[in-house]
């Protein structure tokens, strides 16, 4: 049988790194747990940590998340170089932990963002397990709502799952993709459909909802994204991937605009979420703001 891990490094997609630690501790069984940040505590703090006996009994977990600042600490790595002391499990979760500290690891990964196909292949494996029907339908549901990001796909699934074995409209699984609120579709729809006034009401909808303007913004950056593939396959007589339903709503929008101006609004989105980031600008600004420069 195989020996469980009581060392680990792991870094990358955040949902790669929770199953791997999720996977870790069930093979140890039930332990003492504790969880620190690495970005909030001193290098002897960390090690004072590793050497404090549990309270309960031996046998104990400790999880250092945001493990990135002390990765690369030759001290540490050498304090665990023959493994972490009897009766304790330790496992550091980052970005990237690469450096000492992996090297000596009885387990270290990098876990790298899946791509669109690998997403959907996690999408039929996590539907399957929670005994929902993977129809390619509801996959690409996923696949729109969780926006690249793994972790947010697995928790999706796991709302879905509350209605296994219920009778759910394409309509209302996609009600329940996202967070139960109205679903975008309406607002991307009439923003890129010339339908103005429209995509202004549904955009005031989604935020009075309780929509999270920066999704919302990054779900907007994903829509131009997607019809800049759709028309770049349209000018070169190809058929856009993904679903049918997908590709024809799709190239119905791309229509509408040539590939250089498609692109311009990219760059347009761009400059928006520097000014995001850079404090310039908030999220629900940059969606007020680009929606009105699709004004004719």
């Amino acid at each position: 049988m195989k020996e469980p891990v009581r060392f680990g490094v792991w870094w990358g997609d955040p949902f790669g790194v929770e199953r791997a630690l999720g996977q870790a501790l069930a093979a140890l069984g039930p332990r003492e747990r504790e969880v620190v940040f690495g970005d909030e505590l001193s290098l002897g703090e960390l090690l004072a940590h590793l050497g404090t006996p549990g309270l309960f009994s031996q046998e104990r977990v400790l999880v250092v998340r945001r493990a990135d600042p002390v990765a690369k600490s030759v001290r540490l790595a050498q304090a665990l170089a023959g493994g972490p002391p009897p009766g304790l499990a330790v496992f550091f979760l980052g970005q990237d932990l690469q450096g000492p500290l992996a090297k000596v690891a009885q387990d270290a990964r990098h876990f790298p963002p899946p791509s669109g196909r690998a997403l959907r292949e996690l999408a039929r494996e996590l539907l399957g397990r929670a005994g929902l029907p993977a129809t390619s339908q509801l996959v690409e549901l996923l696949v729109e709502a969780c926006g690249g990001d793994a972790l947010r796909l697995w928790r999706e699934v796991e709302k879905l799952s509350l209605w296994a074995g219920e009778r759910v409209s394409p309509s209302e699984l996609a009600g329940l993709l996202f967070f139960a609120a109205p679903p975008p579709y309406g607002f991307l729809d009439a923003l890129f459909g010339g339908q103005l006034p429209r995509a202004w009401r549904e955009l005031r909808k989604l935020l009075a909802s309780g929509w999270d303007p920066f999704r919302l913004f990054f779900l907007l950056v994903m829509q131009v994204r997607g019809l800049v593939a759709a028309r770049a396959a349209l000018e070169e007589g190809r058929t856009p991937s993904g679903p049918s339903w997908l590709a024809k709503r799709r190239l119905a929008q791309a229509r509408r605009f040539t590939l250089p101006q498609l692109i311009e609004l990219l760059e347009r989105l761009q400059e928006l979420d520097l000014k995001i980031k850079t404090g310039a600008l908030s999220p629900q600004g940059a969606l007020w703001s680009f929606t009105l420069s699709l004004a004719p």
